[in-house]
């Protein structure tokens, strides 16, 4: 129903055991038999056992039993087109929801490895796979296993998830990672969302979300060495304690506020916005990447981002002293 028509002459095929010497059938038989009883009319299955076929259906012509349709299914190949191993994919579905996949993700990957809804369709929910599933557009061609797509259509669901879910989802990877309990989640519920929210749009795992907002649970931490060379330095410790006092005296910590006062800031310092907002990043975590700046900020509170600003400033100071 998939490859086609095949066929294989007799004198190919050698004599085969059906039976062992005390009876008791083997694979060839055993399944023509269970196939039979079971009233099964489709056999669907990797076309790695096209070889058995033929051997099954001289079976079922010799027992005058009438042979199933037969639908051989690609297999998934690893990049080489080699057969996977453990360290191209070939691993247990729990693994994969250990490592941060979603579930439903898998389920639609997997089904467009071989197959095809005949449009350009990439994300389909369970029931639309259903509906326009059928034989006759897999591919007869073995599939090629490609994580980046996987990662990729992770990160499409996890964009689309909704938060309160999400909190759920990536709960303990939060709690094996030791940022948090399960207490601490559920008595900062609105925290936790906002949380989700700002990191959601750069997260294809949802174990990046322990890994990428770190910064947010624990506030000792290491700066990255090439941030170091690059945004801290006596001027930026200047510029650091100019910004310090701007945001003890801003009326309202909010996005809105805070972007308006650091380039105001800067205006009055006659410096451009980056010269502040990477010391700045660096600063309250550690990163020189990460969601806006100025959503974090406001997700920190003031305490906690004066506090990791004398920090740095405190830092930087003590570096250039001993240096």
């Amino acid at each position: 129903m998939i490859v086609g028509e095949t066929s294989r002459d007799n004198s190919e095929i050698d004599d085969f055991v059906i039976a062992r010497s005390d009876g008791r059938a083997v694979y060839n038989l055993a399944v023509v038999v269970d196939d039979h009883e079971m009233r099964i009319t489709h056999v669907i299955r990797g076309n790695d056992h096209i070889a058995n076929t033929y051997k099954q259906i001289l079976i079922y012509k010799a027992l005058s039993l009438e042979p199933p349709r037969f639908a051989h299914i690609p297999l998934i190949l690893g990049k080489d087109r080699s057969k996977l191993s453990k360290r191209e994919g070939a691993t247990g579905v729990t693994d994969y929801e250990k490592m941060g996949y979603m579930k439903e993700a898998v389920v639609n990957f997997i089904a467009l490895l071989g197959w095809s809804p005949g449009d350009d369709r990439e994300i389909m929910t369970k029931d639309e796979m259903v509906e326009s599933f059928s034989l006759d557009r897999i591919n007869p061609s073995n599939a090629i296993l490609n994580i980046d797509k996987l990662n990729w259509m992770n990160g499409e669901y996890i964009r689309a998830c909704d938060n309160n879910k999400l909190i759920d989802l990536i709960r303990p990877f939060l709690i094996e990672a030791g940022l948090t309990t399960h207490l601490w989640i559920n008595s900062r519920w609105e925290w936790m969302l906002k949380f989700v929210a700002i990191l959601k749009e750069r997260c294809k795992l949802l174990t990046d979300f322990a890994e990428q907002g770190r910064y947010f649970f624990v506030d000792k931490f290491d700066y990255e060495e090439k941030g170091l060379n690059k945004y801290f330095s006596p001027e930026s410790a200047g510029y650091l304690k100019r910004w310090l006092d701007a945001l003890n005296s801003l009326e309202h910590f909010d996005v809105g506020n805070l972007e308006t006062s650091l380039r105001d800031l800067c205006g009055e310092l006659g410096i451009k916005p980056a010269a502040l907002i990477h010391p700045t990043r660096l600063a309250l975590t550690g990163t020189t990447k990460g969601p806006p700046l100025f959503d974090l900020m406001e997700l920190l509170g003031r305490q906690e981002c004066m506090r990791r600003l004398e920090r740095a400033v405190d830092f930087i100071e003590k570096g250039y002293k001993n240096a």
